[in-house]
């Protein structure tokens, strides 16, 4: 869990947690189903740590953003964070933190 100004604002799913996201993708999904299903609905960035195709996967309520960087408090949304096999390593859920590249751990 992230927590910011005494505001639950992002958690975090990996493994060994058998959690699955509103669409039934949870860690060990693979990025190609994933794009399939959100389809343009979907953000896709670079991983920043880990080459391709390791990649950030960010949907939000309600669409895409006009802005690629969403600072909207009350945005909600979901992030797939994908290893260099393009599987999910990682979901964040929230706010705009997901966008965050760290997190504690």
């Amino acid at each position: 869990m992230m927590v910011e100004d005494g505001v639950l604002t992002r958690i975090s799913v990996f493994e060994p947690a058998g959690l699955t996201t509103d669409r039934g993708f949870g860690v060990g999904a693979s990025a190609v189903e994933i794009k399939a299903a959100y389809g343009d609905a979907l953000q896709t960035e670079p991983h920043h740590y880990v080459g391709l195709p390791a990649e950030y996967l960010t949907a939000w309520v309600g669409g895409p953003p006009a802005d690629p960087y969403v600072q909207d408090p009350a945005a909600r949304g979901v992030r797939y964070e994908t290893n260099a096999e393009g599987v999910v390593e990682q979901i964040h859920l929230g706010g705009p933190s997901i966008q965050y590249v760290e997190g504690c751990l």
